[in-house]
C-alpha cells in the first residue's frame, strides 16, 4: 500500500564534457540548493562526463568501476542528505563498456542497470556493450520504480508496465533538442500507457560535438499525461508525486486490467 508523497527533485545540468571534477563539484554545488524534504534525486545520462561515443579511447581513460569517485560521491550525498539519487555513467566491467544506471540509497542499497538499447544513430554501439537484463524495478518509501536510459524511452515493450508492477518510470537522458518534440511526447505516452507518473531528466547546453540540448526539456508527467512540473529558471527542478491520487485513478479507469500478457528475451 502506498503511503505519502514522494518529493522528486530533477537536476538539469550543462554537463562540462569529459571533465569529471567539474561535474561531481556541480552536483555537490546543486545538493546545497535542493529543498530540504526531497525523497529522490534525478541525474541527466552520464552526468559525470558528458554522453561519449565519438573516442573509445577518450571513454575509456574516463570510465570507472562502481567502487569509483563517481559512485563514491553519490553514497556520500545519499547517506547526508537521505535521499536516493538515480541517473547513470560511464562504466567498466572487464574493459568492457558500459552506459550504466544506478539507483543509490541513503542506506547505502544500490541497483545497476546497463543500458540495453544502445544509440547506433550516434555510435553508441561502437563504444559500448548492450546490457542485457531486464530494466530493474526497485522499491522506494512506498514506491516501485522502474530505470531506464535515454534510447530505452522508444521502445513502448521495454517499458511496458505488467499488472501495475510499477508506479513510476524514471528516464535518464542526454536527448538532444532536435528531436525535443518526440522526447516529450514520449514521456507523455508511456505515462498514459503505463498509467504511471514518468520522470524524464535531460542535460542542457551544447557539447563539443555541436549537438544542442534544449533547456527546460526535463520534465515530470502524472498519470493522466499532464505536466506537472519542469524547469522554470532553476536547474534544479521539483515535484510531489502522490500515491493516493495514482491509486484512485488506477481504479477508476483500470485499463491495466485489459492489457497483454507477454516476455522480453
Amino acid at each position: 500500500m502506498l503511503s505519502r508523497n514522494l518529493k522528486v527533485t530533477l537536476i538539469e545540468d550543462n554537463i562540462a564534457w569529459g571533465d569529471k571534477e567539474a561535474n561531481l563539484a556541480q552536483l555537490r554545488h546543486h545538493f546545497q540548493n535542493m529543498p530540504d524534504d526531497t525523497d529522490l534525486v534525478v541525474l541527466p545520462e552520464q552526468f559525470s562526463t558528458g554522453f561519449m561515443t565519438s573516442d573509445r579511447d577518450q571513454a575509456l581513460s574516463l570510465a570507472e568501476r562502481n567502487t569509483g569517485d563517481t559512485m563514491r560521491l553519490l553514497h556520500q550525498l545519499a547517506q547526508e542528505h537521505r535521499v536516493a539519487i538515480c541517473g547513470s555513467f560511464l562504466a567498466s566491467t572487464a574493459a568492457q563498456l558500459y552506459n550504466r544506471a544506478f539507483f543509490v540509497e541513503p542506506n547505502g542499497e544500490e541497483t545497476f542497470y546497463d543500458k540495453r538499447h544502445l544509440f547506433a544513430f550516434g555510435g553508441e554501439d561502437k563504444v559500448y556493450n548492450a546490457g542485457r537484463p531486464a530494466a530493474p524495478i526497485v522499491r522506494f518509501r512506498g514506491f516501485n520504480i522502474k530505470l531506464v536510459v535515454c534510447y530505452d524511452l522508444r521502445f513502448p515493450v521495454f517499458c511496458r508496465n505488467v499488472k501495475n508492477n510499477y508506479d513510476i518510470l524514471i528516464v535518464v537522458a542526454n536527448w538532444p533538442r532536435s528531436r525535443e518534440y518526440a522526447w516529450r511526447q514520449l514521456l507523455i505516452a508511456r505515462a498514459l500507457e503505463n498509467e504511471c507518473y514518468v520522470i524524464g531528466t535531460n542535460r542542457c547546453g551544447t557539447d563539443p560535438q555541436g549537438v544542442e540540448y534544449g533547456e527546460g526539456s526535463s520534465i515530470v508527467v502524472d498519470f493522466k499525461g499532464k505536466v506537472i512540473a519542469q524547469r522554470m529558471t532553476s536547474p534544479i527542478i521539483t515535484a510531489d508525486l502522490s500515491p493516493a491520487l495514482l491509486a484512485q485513478f488506477r481504479e477508476k479507469f483500470p485499463a491495466w486490467r485489459d492489457a497483454d500478457e507477454f516476455t522480453i528475451g
